[in-house]
């Protein structure tokens, strides 16, 4: 009988526990996330791709999971990785997609030089509470609405850890508080190093919604360093997103042109002139600049008409003698030693011994006549 009374006293605490357990299991998440998933998607922020794969609905245990999940694999148009890959909604995947190509990639080429190629997550979609600590409340990890990142990989191969950047060199230091303060503007939460004990090694951002409608930045950004090139005056320009990659559409025109007749692109009529017979060019500089009163047509030479643009030749120049000018001729102004035959023992097809009944040549800078003994 004791049995018997037991068993009536702990059924139904067992089938209270079971109904608890199948209320809990189906529990809906807030209507206003369903609802940013299904703007993400349909404003088009964040498309599939080799690098963003769309994922079966999460659903459970309790609130936790998405409605359309993302694995990314890297963002920036596949210009940053991410590792390891990451499970997130639609929206945290846009946002953190625009603060990369617009804030994180100009920081890192002000302060290194270089871009980032990769960013190392610490935790992306866990169903968990805040912090993992029992009795806190649910965490935005536990809907796909959060990233941890730990570390900016740069292209030279360099790692910019949150952990030791925060307070390491100057232009980690620099980086990591530029990009953080940024990121205050972009998102509704934000942690980084001294925000609490849980957040020294990482930076925390989500895209919550509190009905305060209050944002979180924590530690709150304060004399922020300037990169060494804009404190010389030196503008650094933002990042601009490269164009999707993709088939070129082109558009025809709706209506075909007659044959011969000129295209026009777009509602702009062609100008004046462009097409039929050529403008001359005196015409085209006075429609160009548009004072033709200060412009004078140019004239026109006729044949035997002395044109004043042309070079005047040089006046008759005397024939220059021999023996006159050493530096025209070469010669020295000596006569002939002999009127015979004048030859040269270099152009001489015979040998040097049998070259004694050559003529000498004339005196010049090139046949000196020999010292004779005695001679200095």
């Amino acid at each position: 009988m004791a049995r018997g009374v037991a068993w009536y006293l702990v059924a139904p605490l067992v089938l209270t526990g079971l109904v608890g357990c199948r209320f809990v299991s189906y529990e809906e998440r807030d209507p206003w996330r369903v609802q940013a998933e299904e703007q993400c998607l349909a404003e088009r922020l964040v498309q599939p791709s080799a690098f963003l794969e769309p994922g079966s609905a999460i659903d459970g245990p309790g609130t936790c999971g998405m409605s359309h999940p993302f694995k990314v694999a890297a963002m920036a148009f596949g210009g940053v990785g991410v590792e390891p890959t990451a499970t997130l909604a639609c929206p945290i995947v846009a946002e953190v997609d625009r603060w990369l190509i617009e804030v994180v990639q100009p920081a890192a080429a002000a302060w290194f030089g270089e871009p980032v190629s990769e960013i190392r997550q610490l935790s992306a979609y866990a169903c968990r509470s805040m912090n993992g600590q029992r009795g806190a409340s649910i965490s935005e990890h536990a809907f796909g609405n959060a990233l941890d990142i730990a570390t900016f990989k740069l292209a030279s191969g360099r790692e910019v850890k949150v952990k030791d950047g925060w307070n390491g060199r100057p232009e980690e230091k620099g980086f990591l508080r530029n990009v953080h303060a940024e990121a205050c503007e972009r998102f509704s939460t934000v942690l980084g190093p001294g925000a609490d004990a849980f957040h020294y090694d990482h930076f925390h951002v989500d895209l919550s919604r509190r009905a305060s409608g209050q944002t979180v930045c924590k530690p709150v950004p304060d004399g922020l360093p300037v990169p060494p090139a804009m404190s010389r005056g030196v503008p650094v320009a933002r990042q601009s997103a490269p164009p999707l990659v993709g088939p070129m559409v082109i558009t025809r025109e709706s209506t075909m042109r007659p044959a011969g007749a000129p295209m026009v692109l777009g509602q702009q009529a062609p100008p004046a002139g462009s097409f039929g017979r050529p403008i001359p060019v005196e015409t085209r500089a006075l429609q160009s600049l548009g004072t033709p009163a200060a412009i004078e047509p140019r004239p026109s030479y006729r044949p035997g008409v002395p044109n004043p643009n042309w070079p005047v030749p040089p006046a008759n120049i005397p024939t220059v003698r021999r023996g006159n000018d050493s530096l025209v001729t070469g010669s020295t102004g000596g006569e002939l030693k002999s009127p015979g035959k004048v030859g040269s023992a270099l152009m001489s097809p015979d040998s040097i011994a049998n070259q004694k009944d050559i003529p000498a040549a004339p005196a010049s800078v090139f046949n000196l006549p020999r010292a004779k003994a005695g001679e200095d």
